[in-house]
């Protein structure tokens, strides 16, 4: 088992030494109405049916309206260094940049049709890892130094990044995951339709909706029982997925040191897993809720 599936294990061995009974785990309504959640390191952000835009307010524990209008809300690579960074798009495709000293969603050059942020190790202009997909599936990786985007040759139709590593999915299904070395995308053995990239770990989900994770030495290997779903995150707080079969959608937490996906109560229709914010998500009426450990 690789080093990533091994620190997940025991992130999530130790996780459930300190935590409350099982009894006391729950999805825990939260004042709002969104359509979509994103949390990272300390932000949570969401968006409405309206397309309106909310910030969390950890001291008021309440949604309050940032000015604009958004489609999509990509959080992350929040650090000891670095608060998290917020990117959006519109249903235009244009891209938007939170600004924390405005307090305003600034319009930068470019368009996107899927925005991903992570954490940045790599090099100065790359604080945070922001990554995005055109209409046209050519990828893009922001410079902040250059403040541009870079193109990087390929094509892909999803892409996610978690602890400074890149994945991405193509039309085909095929794998791919970004060389920081090269500079090139480097294709890993197995086909997935979604991919989700952790602080630790990869996972993904079939076409049929079954879920997989990531070994160096093997490739992605299905988690067992038959289980299928409809989304899959992975982050800091944990690995999730929706199993769509369930009306209102089923909620399960994987744990990868017993191989298991044991349920928790209640239903989503999206989930986000933090990087230290939590685990927050929204049902099918648009209530919002957040994992209370």
């Amino acid at each position: 088992m690789n080093r990533r599936i091994l620190l997940l294990a025991a992130s999530l061995s130790c996780w459930a030494a300190v935590v409350a009974p099982a009894s006391a785990q729950e999805f825990e309504q939260i004042p709002g109405t969104l359509t979509q959640v994103a949390a990272g390191r300390a932000e949570v952000w969401g968006i409405n049916a309206s397309q309106q835009v909310f910030r969390f307010n950890a001291t008021n524990g309440e949604f309050v309206q940032v000015a604009g209008k958004l489609t999509q809300v990509a959080v992350g690579g929040g650090s000891l260094l670095y608060t998290d960074a917020v990117w959006g798009l519109n249903a235009g495709s244009e891209i938007f940049q939170y600004n924390f000293t405005t307090k305003k969603l600034v319009q930068v050059q470019g368009e996107l049709t899927q925005i991903t942020v992570g954490i940045g190790y790599n090099d100065t202009c790359h604080p945070w890892e922001v990554w995005g997909i055109n209409a046209n599936q050519q990828i893009f990786r922001y410079n902040y130094c250059s403040t541009a985007w870079d193109n990087t040759p390929g094509y892909l139709t999803r892409i996610s990044t978690g602890g400074s590593d890149v994945w991405g999915v193509n039309a085909a299904g095929q794998v791919f995951q970004y060389n920081f070395y090269s500079q090139t995308w480097v294709q890993i053995a197995g086909t997935l339709q979604q991919i989700a990239v952790g602080s630790n770990a990869v996972w993904g989900l079939d076409k049929f909706g079954y879920a997989y994770y990531y070994e160096d030495s093997v490739g992605f290997v299905q988690m067992p029982g038959t289980q299928a779903y409809s989304q899959i995150v992975a982050g800091g707080d944990g690995v999730w997925g929706i199993n769509p079969a369930y009306t209102g959608g089923l909620i399960l937490r994987f744990d990868i040191s017993v191989l298991t996906s044991p349920s928790v109560p209640g239903t989503l229709s999206q989930i986000s897993s933090g990087s230290g914010a939590g685990v927050w998500g929204v049902n099918s009426a648009g209530q919002v809720f957040s994992f209370i450990r």
